[in-house]
């Protein structure tokens, strides 16, 4: 019989969700009115921009509206604005020379590239050396345009969270010489009107995770309801899909309690025994212990092999499929029967990024080995050694991912 591992009582992440204050006044009619003022406002903004202004500076509006998290309301007159314009590639050198926006626009649309494409490559590197040349003959200047480039050169904005990026455009777009009130008046009432959304919806899911009382039975385990709820929001945040965020939050809890159950509770026998009742995730996770009990370290590959499972992106999207408001087809059912590329490339990119955030606290925690530790056992590598070759597999898995969506997928 093997000795049940040694736990600790971990605290919640939850900071008492049913009794916080926030933004809930946002609801009240007097902000509603003044929110729907702001938006026609802006719609008529968008109208006059289509009807006198050069191509560019559509464009160029359209994108500080994304930026700023409200373009989901003028989807229609978006989509016409675009379906007017296309790119003449010809033409795009001379205009990015001349323009270091464009040379940022230039940078950004490179990680849309896919596997074997090397005009985006180069693209990306041709404009990474500019913009850094740009940083730092202007950090002391502290400009918006500054401020802007060193963003995205942290992470692409492709690979953002986009409430996250909504917030720090919504502050960074008020330094802006071009700032446009009422838009920055629109955006900031709507971020909060939303946050208020946001804050029910957590009070609701936080009453049922207090109602089914697992973490008063399992002190061993993580409380990240509210951690699993983010993960939700940067899913999907638009308001009329609460009931999608709600799932996802609760399969995540469920999910993060499953994976402590085996990773740090649970003896070999009983987690054999537990593992009959559930399906593929529970056995990613068993894979996992036995490595733990025999002391086994996989190399880098096998780890991810199983790791993306463990992840368990093929639960949390076949819950955000049947929660999503769509025409449900048997092709998309039998797909996520056949593991889509689409979760598998979802789940290594969660799996790589948790363990760059997590992997000294997993260690502490007496973990299995994670990707970063995989490497170092397998290349006798350093920790940086590590984190940059997990950043490399990140940015190839994101190719793949770009792929999948342009050309494979077939989920809408």
């Amino acid at each position: 019989m093997n000795e049940r591992k040694p736990i600790e009582a971990v605290e919640s992440d939850m900071n008492d969700v049913l009794n916080v204050r926030g933004p809930s006044d946002f609801h009240e009619e007097s902000n509603a009115e003044k929110w729907q003022v702001l938006k026609e406002e802006v719609r008529m903004m968008l109208c006059k921009k289509k009807e006198e202004e050069e191509p560019l500076h559509q464009l160029e509006f359209i994108d500080v509206l994304q930026r700023l998290g409200v373009a989901y309301h003028f989807e229609t007159e978006i989509k016409n604005i675009l379906e007017n314009h296309y790119i003449n590639i010809n033409k795009m050198d001379k205009l990015l020379k001349a323009d270091i926006k464009g040379m940022l626009s230039l940078y950004e649309a490179s990680f849309l590239e896919v596997e074997n494409e090397s005009i985006l490559k180069k693209a990306r590197e041709f404009s990474r050396e500019i913009l850094k040349e740009y940083y730092v003959r202007k950090e002391k200047e502290n400009d918006f345009m500054s401020l802007l480039i060193n963003h995205a050169l942290e992470v692409p904005l492709h690979w953002r969270m986009q409430r996250w990026e909504a917030l720090w455009f919504i502050n960074a777009y008020e330094r802006s010489p071009n700032v446009i009130p009422p838009l920055l008046q629109l955006a900031k009432l709507d971020f909060n009107m939303l946050q208020a959304i946001y804050q029910e919806e957590l009070k609701h899911t936080s009453r049922w995770w207090k109602g089914i009382g697992l973490m008063e039975n399992l002190s061993f385990a993580r409380d990240r309801l509210v951690e699993g709820f983010v993960w939700a929001v940067g899913y999907n945040y638009m308001p009329q899909n609460a009931k999608l965020r709600k799932v996802i939050t609760k399969v995540l809890a469920l999910i993060t309690t499953m994976d402590d159950i085996y990773d740090v509770y649970g003896t070999l026998e009983e987690l054999e025994l537990f593992t009959q009742a559930w399906a593929e995730l529970s056995k990613a996770y068993l894979i996992e212990a036995k490595w733990y009990y025999s002391g086994y370290k996989p190399k880098l590959q096998e780890y991810m092999e199983n790791a993306w499972i463990s992840m368990g992106p093929n639960v949390v999207l076949v819950h955000a499929y049947f929660c999503v408001q769509h025409p449900i087809r048997k092709e998309d059912l039998d797909r996520f029967e056949e593991h889509p590329l689409l979760c598998r490339y979802s789940g290594i990119i969660f799996r790589l990024a948790d363990d760059l955030e997590t992997f000294k606290d997993e260690m502490k925690r007496g973990d299995v080995p994670k990707a970063i530790e995989c490497y170092m056992n397998e290349y006798e590598g350093s920790e940086e050694d590590g984190r940059e070759h997990i950043k490399s597999m990140m940015d190839e898995t994101w190719k793949k991912m770009n792929e999948e969506i342009i050309e494979k997928c077939s989920f809408n």
